[in-house]
């Protein structure tokens, strides 16, 4: 007879069944299936396939190349090569390389990259590495907060199209092993590495040519659009040099907390306590006179700026930290594009001689740590 051991009987199955028909219990007859472990992997799609054997070349040369990858995934991937040599101080100093966006599609993709060598570089033997860094995989919309910076670095540079970018990883890569090393804290890397890519991914498909670079240079002349987002690239000394370049027609994007580091010299996160709330030096080309601290909802204020689908009362990004970037007290001529729900200023537009300032406060997924000031 079939059934199931229950002690020392068997319990015939038609039993069983009248008993869970019934409603009667029935114990001990529950089965436990033995757990198993098996292996789980989810491998990087993307995979380089040849690259160059080395560079040898004399300063004031650039060099075009081609690095050939492999996408194993079905989809499209944005990438963008993240050259290091093993001495920072020089790269940061004597070598530019390419720093485009590609759009990598599923099969075999050869990809065209330069680098070059500045005219004053001296001799020197060194190591570079060549990573990947994948973006997320291509989409058709980019987050409000950067549909509006993007625009807004478009207005302050007029026709223009040639971009100066001032950014973390490069200011980073120039002085973290020297000067810099009791600076801080850093961001972390992988940090200053997205806030690079989203901003010059939005400045490139805005139609600008960016130059990348971690400090800011004697002169501004070369370029339509200065973008500052590293604090510690930024000093008093700078400010007149600021003010001459948007005197002469220059735009300039100034985001987060730059511009207390434009008043005091500092670099750590914390210039408030050397005064560099107060922006009265700045005032006159900057358009306000204080930076305070905000959160929450950060909404546009206004129409359509410059050109763009948003509307008064979108909402650009949220945050519950209160440590992010705002200013107040604007000058008469600034106007304001966006606010925090506190009233204070999230993005605004100023004019200056015959340039243009833009700021803003961040941009969605941008750590409330690299605003804090």
């Amino acid at each position: 007879m079939e059934g199931i051991k229950v002690g020392e009987k068997v319990v015939p199955l038609w039993l069983i069944v009248v008993l869970l028909v019934s409603g009667i219990a029935v114990p001990l007859l529950a089965y436990v299936w033995p757990s198993v472990t098996i292996p789980f992997e989810v491998k990087e799609p993307l995979e380089i396939l040849s690259y160059p054997s080395g560079f040898s070349l004399f300063p004031g040369e650039t060099i075009e190349f081609d690095i050939t990858l492999q996408n194993h995934a079905s989809i499209n991937y944005s990438v963008m090569f993240d050259y290091r040599l093993d001495n920072s101080y020089y790269q940061a100093n004597y070598v530019r390389f390419s720093d485009e966006a590609y759009n990598v599609t599923p099969g075999t993709q050869t990809l065209n990259a330069w680098l070059f060598v500045e005219p004053n570089a001296p001799p020197t033997q060194a190591s570079l590495t060549i990573d990947l860094l994948r973006i997320k995989p291509i989409t058709p919309t980019a987050p409000a907060s950067l549909v509006l910076l993007g625009n807004g670095a478009r207005w302050a540079a007029g026709n223009g199209s040639s971009a100066l970018y001032i950014n973390w990883k490069d200011n980073w890569l120039a002085h973290h092993l020297t000067d810099g090393t009791d600076w801080g804290p850093w961001p972390s890397e992988s940090a200053m590495d997205n806030w690079r890519l989203s901003i010059s991914q939005t400045l490139q498909q805005c139609g600008f040519k960016v130059t990348f670079m971690g400090d800011i240079p004697e002169s501004l002349s070369g370029y339509d659009l200065v973008v500052i987002c590293a604090y510690w690239a930024v000093e008093p000394q700078h400010e007149s040099l600021v003010r001459d370049y948007l005197s002469n027609g220059g735009g300039v994007v100034i985001m987060a907390g730059v511009p207390c580091y434009f008043v005091v010299s500092c670099k750590d996160m914390w210039s408030y306590r050397f005064g560099g709330s107060n922006l009265n030096p700045i005032q006159d080309w900057f358009g306000c006179r204080y930076y305070v601290n905000a959160g929450g909802y950060a909404n546009v204020v206004v129409d359509n700026p410059f050109g763009t689908a948003l509307l008064t009362g979108d909402t650009l990004l949220f945050t519950e930290s209160r440590s992010w970037a705002a200013v107040t007290s604007l000058n008469n001529i600034t106007r304001v594009i966006a606010e925090w729900g506190s009233g204070t200023v999230f993005a605004f537009t100023h004019e200056y001689g015959q340039g243009r300032v833009y700021y803003q406060a961040g941009f969605e997924n941008s750590p409330a740590a690299l605003l804090e000031n």
